[in-house]
């Protein structure tokens, strides 16, 4: 039977449990979602929430701010104790392995860290999660999101009777931005007239255009994002064009500026050299000088003052760094629980640089970081961060914490296959891995 079942717990996120119950009914009916505030009946009901998982191949998993920190009247930690009710639906949906694991986080919680939660809901940390947001108009993305998630993996199919959403209906009759079209148009038109070697003043010019051409790609590409057309690549390529272009016509107007400049007198005029002087031999006797041999004395060494051995302390030496022949992270990246980045990995031996770009393909961050052994620690004015290497290189989890505000994040970072994303990152990502 194909369900879904909604495990929260009720001090944290009710009040989310009951709305998401009622978008699911919508989406799937009423008979395929399990929430025991509605579905328990008389009898156990231990023994009806493990029929309930036994039926569902799909589980959300509710964590609200307070889900990890949750205490009993006891002051136990409920997370931690082997009777906890949640910590039990958990444990029994991770180990089934035809059930899809959903953590579902909201009020702005964020996923937990592995060494925070008891063994055998580890494998929690490992499920992609979805984030519902608190605002209005985020909250429905968020929602349909979700439930395609549940409809492609739980083996849903429509619902009979059910019509679906009706489509929105483009704002213009053409489905294409014309932002869009325009930052392409404009970023030819400025290509065809900078073709024969421009001055100082068409060069920037074209820059100054190329700016207003990035601007439009912007807008043309939000637009995009909110549904009100189509073309997203046409979008991307139109932004990531636009951004080229106008960073190698500030290059280049550099670049023209410098070889216009008047050449700098030197600073200071070297002294003729000196006449070559004769030797002695060269020179009449009378007018040799005569140069009194030195006097010498004697000088008795003094003993060296004894070397006293002091034993080595008993020390075990840092492993040595671990180099790109035996641990390669050379490639690209991304974070489980945040897909809006890319991050570019560059080694050199035990260095690696690393380089953030958010969805529109620019480069938000950009920081160097050590291999020591299977961990890459991470020293930068604003932040630090160390990650341990798993699965042979397969996976970087562990923690960033910001210095500014001492807020902490979660990162699992995996690698991706370049061919597998679209062609405009394939375009732009891959001169940088090879």
């Amino acid at each position: 039977m194909a369900g879904v079942f909604i495990s929260y717990r009720e001090r944290d996120s009710k009040a989310w449990a009951l709305s998401l119950r009622d978008h699911l009914v919508g989406a799937f009916g009423e008979e395929k979602i399990f929430l025991d505030k509605d579905t328990l009946k008389a009898g156990k009901w231990k023994d009806q929430i493990e029929q309930a998982l036994g039926d569902c191949n799909v589980v959300l998993v509710l964590i609200g701010r307070n889900w990890l920190d949750a205490k009993n009247e006891q002051g136990e930690q409920r997370l931690m104790l082997e009777s906890d009710v949640h910590r039990r639906e958990i444990a029994l949906a991770l180990a089934r392995p035809n059930v899809t694991v959903i953590p579902v986080l909201v009020d702005g919680a964020s996923m937990p860290r592995a060494q925070d939660l008891p063994e055998n809901i580890q494998g929690l940390i490992q499920q992609q999660s979805r984030a519902i947001s608190d605002s209005a108009a985020h909250r429905k993305v968020d929602l349909d999101g979700l439930i395609a998630d549940i409809r492609r993996t739980g083996g849903f199919g429509p619902i009979p009777g059910l019509r679906p959403d009706p489509k929105p209906e483009p704002s213009t009759p053409s489905a294409y931005s014309k932002m869009t079209l325009g930052a392409l148009g404009l970023v030819g038109l400025v290509v065809s007239l900078t073709a024969n070697k421009p001055d100082n003043d068409e060069l920037l010019g074209a820059a100054v255009m190329y700016m207003a051409a990035v601007g439009l790609a912007i807008k043309g590409h939000m637009d995009i994002k909110a549904g009100k057309f189509k073309g997203r690549g046409w979008s991307i390529t139109a932004l990531t064009l636009s951004i080229v272009m106008a960073l190698g016509s500030l290059s280049q107007l550099a670049g023209y500026n410098n070889a216009q400049s008047p050449p700098v007198a030197p600073a200071f005029v070297p002294a003729p050299a000196a006449p070559p002087v004769t030797s002695l031999a060269d020179q009449p006797p009378q007018s040799r000088p005569v140069v009194p041999a030195p006097k010498t004395k004697r000088v008795e060494p003094k003993p060296a003052p004894p070397v006293l051995q002091t034993p080595e302390p008993d020390v075990e030496p840092d492993p040595p760094p671990q180099t790109a022949s035996s641990l390669n992270l050379h490639g690209v990246w991304q974070d489980s629980y945040d897909v809006n980045f890319i991050y570019v990995f560059k080694q050199e031996g035990a260095m690696v640089h690393i380089q953030e770009f958010n969805a529109l393909g620019a480069l938000t961050f950009a920081v160097t970081g050590t291999l020591h052994g299977k961990k890459l620690d991470v020293e930068h004015p604003m932040l630090r961060a160390s990650l341990a290497v798993t699965n042979n290189g397969g996976q970087l989890t562990g923690n960033v914490v910001y210095k500014g505000n001492g807020y902490t994040k979660t990162m699992l970072l995996h690698p991706v296959d370049v061919n597998t994303l679209s062609p405009q990152w394939v375009a732009f990502l891959r001169p940088m891995i090879e």
